[in-house]
């Protein structure tokens, strides 16, 4: 069981996503997305090319060179994800990696407006 600790978080103009991001969730998510690729994709036969592009991106999260949360337009793989091109178990272990990356919300929240800025309470990993 993970420990959590509900925190005020700003939200991002329109987007409805989170200006901060949880970044031990990220970095175990990220151990998991590369243990699984390392695993199960074979870089001789990448078609999506997993390993030019979601690779390179887990690296600059281990050390902590990519800005964060990254813009839903940047993440990885979008075409393959949307024609279901890559395994179920892949999409998933990917899927939460990208909502973590990205600061999407997992769940319904309650918007709080402080000076006219957007918050919500999110729960972080401790």
């Amino acid at each position: 069981m993970k420990l959590t600790k509900r925190r005020l978080v700003k939200l991002l103009g329109d987007t409805y996503r989170y200006a901060e991001i949880d970044e031990r969730r990220l970095k175990r998510e990220t151990i998991a997305l590369l243990d699984y690729i390392r695993k199960n994709i074979d870089p001789d036969k990448d078609e999506n090319n997993v390993w030019k592009w979601v690779v390179p991106l887990c690296e600059k999260v281990m050390a902590r060179t990519v800005h964060l949360p990254l813009p839903f337009s940047e993440l990885p793989l979008k075409h393959a994800v949307r024609e279901r091109l890559l395994t179920p178990e892949f999409e998933k272990v990917l899927a939460e990696f990208s909502l973590t990356i990205s600061g999407s919300p997992r769940e319904v929240y309650e918007e709080i407006v402080i000076d006219g800025v957007r918050h919500a309470y999110v729960d972080f990993e401790e």
